[in-house]
């Protein structure tokens, strides 16, 4: 990642080889707004936009994630922040490292990483990953499956799971007739099981070519082929009285609603070029780079469904997990788009001496997608100046314009009842952010402190009702502080901490309830992190980790505010306490961690009033690996 971007950026980096105990943590938001659709990318390219985040980490060698106006670099992402996944490449020392893992619900995994020099000169190297990995859930009827194979061009993975539904908020988080335990599964059993199957090849590369000191080409391409079938996949709608009808009110039986099948492809190519160049000129020294990144998208499916909830009941107290479905109301239709975008950036980072800088870009996009056109021009302007040795404060300010190729919004509906999906406007956004951090040379503490204003209009929400589809609100403006700190006091002890504040909330809209929180998104979080490793003695190589997160409620259902404020569903907070050892020595190591110590009951997001998604009981993973 270039240095002028860490600058106007707050960024945190994760490394997957010294990170893996630290404990789990939600990547759904960033600075108030979702982060899982089209804001994860891979090698600065998006990872199979449209598609949440599903990356396999084991080939992932660091996680970026970027808060504060990026996208003019990594091309349409969201202002809010985004997340790049930086995959293992080859390296020039060869190496085998092996591990074998078990866990909570019959969890079973296995890894391989193993790097070579192809020949005598070492300069052809190969580097191949794999990963199997089968467990079940803490959600009755549901697990997962997933094989995964990553040669250094080319990624292959094949899942096939079980998933989990969400369950309804009344008996949960809200009073209802009868409770609902966390492992309550909405899905049914046996031939009924809910498959939902994903096969996905990728392949592509990453090409550097140094011309001189003064100029350097890079070129990063991908093509992603993703086929994905799915069905019987069931949820909660509501409730069915005892006569048989739906109702709002809850009762002891769950209303559901039938998903599938479905079966769908999908074909994406990106590439992104791009030269960089650095020169002199009066004292000011030009880092500049330009470059275009292209993006199309193919997609065909068949989707069909039974959106009568009284047609599959589910009994809270004594569920049928065995029933057979009747599926002779299940209608479905096909459907396919074809979108593509091209974008054009240039930007110039000025640096005068060691005391100051400046940032100015922009970027043009064309797109098309379902006969929608859009094009804007986005620009960004960004500075930093010195305090004082190792301390630096930064400004910036920024526009932004995403094309939502893949989203569709429900337009109408075909003569058998299916909806009809048409194209979404592109999203626009504005953000100012101001900001101070601080890494002395020489000192062991460093941190950074963020304010910032981020306002975004068209932004979409998933559709409540229609899987797959989105619903589009006319603004939303997030305000916030995020303050972070690092320090090593001793040799082998780190301590990390975090705390966030985010007020986000609906501020123009005919449908949503003007200034309604937005979904899923605390107003306080906090997180601290720490990790201590015996450096020396017959103990050297024994560390332990302990992490505690916190996160104040939330609101669960946007559509469910009223005009007057009062909200219906509050998601409690809760906090987490995660905590490992560790041993390395001699090419062996082991880690055990405990996620989730105390065994805590929460919720960590929700869909609405019908998905509330229970967070992962006490669980334990024990990893014994070999390099050598």
């Amino acid at each position: 990642m270039p240095q002028y971007l860490r600058q106007m950026s707050t960024v945190r980096v994760f490394s997957m080889e010294q990170d893996r105990s630290r404990p789990s943590a939600s990547l759904h938001t960033i600075r108030g707004f979702d982060a899982a659709y089209g804001s994860v990318y891979l090698d600065g390219l998006v990872n199979e936009a449209g598609v949440g985040f599903n990356q396999e980490l084991s080939a992932v060698e660091q996680v970026e994630v970027l808060k504060g106006p990026s996208s003019m670099l990594f091309g349409q992402a969201p202002l809010g922040g985004l997340i790049n996944l930086v995959s293992k490449r080859p390296r020039e020392d060869a190496f085998l490292k092996v591990t074998a893992s078990t866990g909570s619900w019959n969890l079973m995994e296995s890894t391989v990483d193993a790097n070579a020099l192809l020949n005598a000169a070492g300069t052809l190297l190969g580097r191949i990953n794999l990963t199997y990995r089968d467990a079940d859930s803490f959600v009755r009827n549901a697990g997962i499956n997933r094989i995964f194979v990553a040669p250094a061009i080319t990624w292959r993975q094949r899942d096939h799971d079980s998933p989990i539904s969400p369950i309804p908020a009344y008996g949960t988080v809200l009073p209802g007739i009868v409770s609902i335990p966390d492992d309550f599964a909405i899905n049914n059993a046996g031939s009924q099981r809910v498959v939902n199957n994903r096969d996905r090849i990728q392949a592509g590369y990453i090409f550097d070519n140094r011309f001189s000191e003064a100029l350097n080409f890079s070129q990063t391409l991908r093509y992603t082929r993703r086929k994905e079938y799915w069905n019987r996949w069931m949820f909660a709608a509501g409730f069915i009285d005892a006569d048989g009808n739906y109702s709002d009110e809850p009762t002891d039986t769950i209303g559901r609603y039938f998903y599938g099948p479905y079966n769908a492809t999908d074909k994406d190519f990106a590439v992104d070029s791009r030269f960089t160049g650095k020169f002199r000129i009066g004292g000011i020294t030009h880092e500049w780079l330009g470059g275009i990144d292209y993006r199309q998208n193919r997609s065909t499916y068949f989707s069909a469904g039974d959106y009568d909830s009284t047609h599959f009941p589910l009994n809270i107290a004594n569920p049928d997990y065995d029933e057979v479905y009747d599926t002779s109301f299940v209608q479905g239709a096909p459907g396919g788009s074809k979108a593509h975008q091209t974008g054009i950036y240039l930007q110039d980072h000025l640096k005068f001496g060691d005391f100051a800088t400046l940032t100015l870009g922009g970027r043009y996009d064309w797109a098309e997608a379902s006969g929608q056109k859009d094009d804007a021009f986005s620009p960004r302007i960004g500075a930093t100046v010195k305090l004082a040795t190792g301390v630096n404060a930064y400004a910036s300010w920024s526009k932004s314009f995403l094309p939502q190729l893949y989203s569709q919004q429900v337009v109408g509906f075909d003569a058998d009842g299916n909806p009809i999906g048409g194209p979404v406007p592109p999203e626009r956004g504005k953000n100012i952010e101001l900001g101070v951090k601080f890494a002395p040379d020489g000192a062991r503490l460093s941190g950074s402190l963020a304010i910032y204003q981020l306002t975004r209009q068209n932004v979409t929400t998933s559709d409540p009702v229609y899987l797959g589809f989105s619903v589009v609100t006319g603004e939303q403006r997030a305000r916030g502080v995020e303050a972070e700190m690092q320090w090593q006091p001793i040799n082998g002890l780190s301590l990390n901490f975090a705390y966030t504040f985010t007020d986000a909330k609906v501020t123009k809209d005919n449908f949503f309830s003007v200034g309604a929180p937005l979904s899923n998104v605390p107003r306080h979080n906090i997180g601290a992190f720490a990790q201590y490793e015996v450096q020396d003695g017959p103990l050297a190589g024994l560390g332990a980790t302990l992490g505690v997160s916190y996160n104040s409620r939330r609101n669960g259902d946007i559509y469910s505010v009223n005009p007057d404020g009062s909200v219906l569903l509050w998601l409690p907070a809760y906090t987490l306490v995660d905590a490992g050892l560790t041993y390395r020595g001699d090419g062996w190591g082991l880690q055990l961690t405990v996620a989730n110590l105390f065994d805590e009951r929460y919720f960590p997001d929700t869909g609405g009033i019908d998905r509330v998604t229970p967070g992962n009981p006490r669980n334990w993973r024990l990893t014994l690996s070999r390099t050598f």
